[in-house]
């Protein structure tokens, strides 16, 4: 009997006896099912371990970040702008190379007889790594006035949550001069090393520029067009901008030659390359704590008509007193300061 006609004559015995043959299928069934189930077991383990694994890696570099968080919030000024409410105004330095997102302000205000508190929520306050930030906030705390004397505490929260305090200011020479500056006699101060004149050509050129010649001694005031240059800073405590408009003036009052005699020169624009004066003047911006040339050179408010003294050949030499009058606007409202600083002397 051949192999093949054996294997044939058992199948059919198999398939022959219906219960062994249904023994066979069904311990097949369940090996496959109990196959099925353990790698589905495994799989799930797997893919659940991953997951943990994950959460404990974002869990630390979260840990991580919160850690490398070093901001530096320093030269802090609280100033009650009106009933209920405060300015907050602070520098905000982060030395590290993680961006930081600052999401909440608080302040805390008392006195012997008061004491408030609130928060402001912040938007879009981001300080890249190695930047800076100045940052200025109008907050409501019920119950403050203008005319009240507070202790204020304030804190930052950031995105990832650290609370960052805010300090105050300290006592140094630059804050003195600032404060003395902005509550004595304006919120600009003048560079007294650095007063110039010029001799301005038919073309509107400055004559030698950049250096020019120092304007406290002039020569040719009556027979040559001439501008001034002075150094101005901003010293503003609330940090804001200073914008000059065209009625801005130099004017010298000369006292000893009597009825009241004064030149008045405009301000006016140049370009800081070639020295030439601009057409047309448009307003002049002074930014906090950044020293800007200002130059005045016109006859004409808003113009740039070239100006001579009016002095007479028999009323020089002449002692003069020069005063700024500037106006404009400081952040969003009216602005003028008057500097009465040097004398000098018009020789020609």
């Amino acid at each position: 009997m051949t192999i093949r006609l054996l294997l044939r004559k058992r199948f059919r015995k198999l398939t022959a006896n219906s219960k062994g043959f249904s023994s066979v299928i069904g311990t097949t069934f369940m090996v496959l099912v109990m196959m099925f189930l353990s790698t589905s077991v495994f799989m799930w383990t797997l893919s659940q371990n991953t997951l943990y694994n994950e959460a404990i890696r974002e869990k630390n570099q979260l840990e991580s970040d919160v850690l490398s968080e070093n901001v530096q919030v320093t030269n802090t000024t609280y100033v009650v702008v009106s009933d209920n409410n405060v300015k907050v105004s602070t520098d905000i330095t982060n030395p590290g190379s993680l961006g930081v997102q600052f999401t909440t302000l608080w302040a805390y205000a008392s006195n012997a007889t008061y004491t408030g508190y609130n928060f402001a929520n912040l938007s879009n306050v981001n300080v890249k790594g190695g930047a800076n930030l100045f940052l200025s906030v109008n907050m409501t705390i019920a119950g403050l006035r203008p005319t009240g004397a507070y202790s204020f505490a304030s804190w930052l929260i950031t995105g990832r949550g650290n609370v960052v305090p805010l300090q105050k200011a300290t006592s140094s020479y630059t804050n003195i001069v600032t404060s003395n500056t902005t509550q004595g006699i304006g919120a600009l101060m003048m560079d007294f090393q650095n007063f110039t004149y010029y001799v301005v050509n038919a073309s509107k050129y400055l004559n030698p520029y950049p250096s020019g010649y120092n304007a406290y001694y002039i020569q040719n005031a009556r027979t040559s067009n001439i501008a001034f240059k002075v150094f101005l800073t901003n010293f503003d405590q609330d940090k804001r901008d200073i914008t000059l408009t065209n009625g801005s003036e130099l004017f010298i009052i000369y006292p000893s030659r009597g009825n009241a005699l004064s030149d008045i020169w405009y301000i006016v624009n140049v370009d800081g390359t070639t020295g030439k004066i601009q057409d047309s003047f448009s307003s002049l911006t002074l930014r906090y704590n950044q020293q800007t040339p200002v130059y005045f050179a016109s006859s004409q408010r808003g113009n740039t008509v070239p100006a001579t003294s009016s002095l007479t050949p028999s009323q020089v030499p002449a002692i003069g007193a020069v005063n700024l009058a500037l106006v404009g606007t400081i952040g969003d409202i009216p602005f003028g300061q008057n500097i009465p600083f040097v004398s000098i002397e018009v020789a020609s």
